[in-house]
């Protein structure tokens, strides 16, 4: 019973240290915010600390009681008896030898076995029975790893010490694993220093703290029992109403789920802010301040207002009008189609785009006589709300969904497609991928008279699939027989479109060696430079398909468009991968349409992926549907108008493995992003801030207003 007292009491008392910690690093950065955030932090952490010593305290109590029954107590006396000291030693090596043991079982069965399983309950039911009988198995293997131990130990020949040694290792094996996790934490760039030196306090303080208090007992009753009662009690009331005090104000939420150490790591997973937003996206029938001084402003270079970037515009704009007035006749362009979607692809980590590395060496050819849209956005930040938008030119939240809050939703066969207007019109569709998503079920097949996707792997097996090579090897044969065909029949030759997908590079980023950009000194950097490898190695396979056409006379016979479904973070605003916010590093995508003959520009202005299909549909003289969301950019792509000064939206909406609802609003220069599950907002200037580092919510809170009411049109 004392030592779970003396654990409580040494929780009690980390969890004010951390809090108040938490408290000073917080307050200078977030105004309005007072004592109510200290009791917020001491319920979200006092709490785990306070449970973390009662616990620390049941197992140093359950190990005094073993000794007392081992007659091993006091444990100064008893392990000089060389036999005594000897079997614990023996006892404290064996268990987690046997421990790990189990573990390995268990790790190693789901990389071979049950993480090839789709469903999530069959995992979970197989790691059980694995687990079952590798507990088993431990029952019959301790006693002969005990025995076997203690068997060295007595022919080792040292009488007694064995046990200060074991818990010598111990210490010294803990502090060592604690040392590299927190390097290896600190490398992956994802967590604050100081969230990272206030985690390892709240690991490494309590055990501290409980040993000095047995070194250094004190007498007082207030010590003794008073403060871990009131503590604890204290711990137990802050965190029953830490869940609304953290979203009482503006200045607590900022605090508590954004940017207070620590804290902001537990707030959203145990506060509850409502159901703000929560009924905006609707899922349908289921299967399953201050003032500036003008004078001391300085212009980015990104801003369009610098006067080389203004030079830049006007320099493009009379070669645009040059290479108007050298055409007497725009040539028509050609009746096929060659779509290539990469996946995972962020514009900014393109050579065309100004990236220092050479990662894309054949599509900077490309881009050459390409329109490229600077800014285009995709509608989501991972792949099913993505790619059906694309092919459907609506957003996610407006079109017909079966399943629409699973992970993977299905398409409903009465959303019209691009693929469908041309099938219509006579094209004759294929499509060639190889990756689980574009699985017949998901229904994304529609105006296609083929969909290759064979060699697809599950989920688990995807991440380290290299699926580009099975792509082209398929693709490439039906390239030459269209070639053949069109050297046959001439223009009688039927009009065909071709879908392509590459899934590299999309995680798990492999390093590939003939693309090498280096190990790298950090994990961030690593996770970059393979990344980029990844990039690199698609890019080829682009080249190879550019190759191919030309080879077979297709080249200029046919309009190419090139983009990405998302792109991929690396920590620039806390998170790795996508799928979870929508800042631009995940949502800003390469867009490039070549016309043969048509002169290639740069066109800068927000347009979104949805605008592909119309713009496809109208080059080839087709009716858009009524039913598309999106707009042709047919007369941008020949310089006759700028890009419409229209909102661009992007939509984050709850699903099975992330329940946040995100909406953001790109309008010209301007973006706000609204986290309807945090009540959250955040303002950004681009053209001085394209990194989207600056939250300037605060400053301009008509712009925020005038921009939340576009949204919230869009999701009315």
């Amino acid at each position: 019973m004392r030592a779970v007292v003396e654990g409580v009491r040494a929780g009690v008392v980390v969890g004010v240290v951390l809090a108040l910690w938490s408290a000073a690093a917080v307050w200078g950065e977030v105004a309005g915010l007072g004592v109510s955030y200290v009791m917020t932090a001491y319920g979200l952490l006092g709490i785990g600390q306070v449970l973390y010593g009662a616990g620390l305290g049941v197992v140093v109590a359950i190990a005094m009681a073993v000794c007392r029954r081992m007659g091993v107590w006091p444990p100064g006396e008893a392990l000089r008896r060389g036999e005594v000291d000897r079997r614990v030693a023996s006892g404290l090596l064996s268990a987690p030898l046997v421990l790990a043991g189990i573990g390995g079982g268990v790790m190693g069965a789901h990389l071979l076995i049950t993480s090839k399983m789709v469903r999530v309950s069959f995992q979970a039911l197989g790691l059980g029975m694995v687990a079952a009988g590798a507990a088993a198995g431990a029952l019959v293997v301790w006693p002969l790893v005990y025995g076997a131990l203690l068997w060295v130990m007595q022919k080792a020949g040292m009488k007694t010490g064995w046990t200060r040694l074991v818990a010598g290792l111990y210490v010294v094996g803990a502090l060592g694993a604690l040392g590299v996790g927190y390097r290896w934490a600190a490398g992956l760039s994802v967590w604050d220093t100081t969230t990272l030196q206030m985690g390892v306090a709240g690991v490494v303080l309590v055990p501290l703290l409980m040993w000095g208090m047995v070194k250094l007992p004190l007498e007082s009753k207030v010590w003794r029992w008073g403060v871990p009662a009131v503590g604890a009690a204290l711990a137990l009331v802050c965190a029953a109403l830490a869940p609304g005090w953290a979203v009482s104000s503006a200045a607590m939420r900022q605090a508590t789920l954004r940017d207070a150490p620590l804290v902001s790591m537990i707030a959203p997973r145990l506060v509850d802010v409502g159901g703000e937003g929560g009924d905006a996206f609707a899922f349908g029938d289921c299967e399953e301040g201050e003032e500036c001084d003008d004078d001391d402003v300085v212009v980015a270079l990104t801003s369009s207002e610098h006067p080389a970037r203004r030079a830049v515009q006007l320099a493009v704009a009379a070669g645009d009008k040059a290479q108007i007035d050298r055409f007497e006749a725009i040539p028509e362009p050609p009746k096929n189609l060659v779509m290539i979607l990469v996946d995972t692809l962020r514009q900014d980590h393109m050579g065309y785009a100004g990236y220092e590395r050479p990662t894309t060496p054949r599509i900077d050819k490309l881009a050459e006589d390409a329109t490229v849209f600077m800014d285009a956005y995709a509608t989501s930040p991972h792949t099913p709300r993505s790619v059906p938008p694309l092919l459907f030119s609506n957003y996610a939240s407006e079109m017909k969904w079966w399943g629409a809050q699973y992970n993977y939703p299905r398409v409903r066969p009465e959303n019209v497609g691009m693929f469908e207007v041309l099938q219509e019109g006579g094209w004759r569709n294929q499509a060639f991928s190889s990756h689980f998503y574009f699985d017949e079920r998901r229904n994304v097949h529609q105006g296609f008279e083929r969909w290759d996707n064979e060699g697809a792997l599950s989920i688990a097996e995807s991440n380290d699939d290299i699926a580009a090579p099975r792509t082209w090897e398929r693709l490439e044969p039906v390239i030459e027989q269209l070639g053949q065909e069109r050297r046959e029949k001439g223009d009688e030759a039927e009009p065909f479109s071709l879908f392509v997908h590459f899934f590299e590079p999309h995680a798990r980023w492999i390093g590939h060696k003939e693309y090498d950009f280096g190990r790298g000194e950090t994990t961030r950097e690593r996770h970059i430079n393979n990344y980029d490898s990844e990039i690199a190695f698609t890019d080829a396979y682009v080249g190879r398909v550019i190759d191919k056409l030309k080879e077979e006379g297709l080249y200029d016979e046919v309009v190419i468009v090139l983009t990405s479904d998302h792109g991929e973070a690396f920590n620039e605003h806390g998170h790795y991968f996508h799928g979870q916010t929508l800042y631009n590093p995940v949502v800003k995508v390469p867009l490039l349409v070549r016309v043969p003959g048509w002169f290639g520009r740069q066109v800068e202005g927000p347009v979104s992926i949805i605008d592909v299909a119309p713009t496809v549909v109208d080059l080839f003289g087709l009716t858009i549907p009524t039913e598309f969301g999106g707009r042709s950019m047919t007369d941008v792509m020949l310089g006759r108008s700028e890009v419409p000064q229209r909102p661009v939206f992007a939509e984050l909406l709850p699903y099975t493995n992330w329940k946040e609802h995100h909406r953001a609003v790109v309008l010209g220069d301007e973006k706000l992003i609204v986290n309807f599950t945090l009540g959250l907002e955040e303002y950004f200037d681009l053209s001085v801030d394209p990194g989207e580092q600056n939250n300037l919510a605060a400053e301009r809170p008509e712009r925020v207003k005038a921009l939340r009411a576009l949204l919230e049109e869009r999701m009315q």
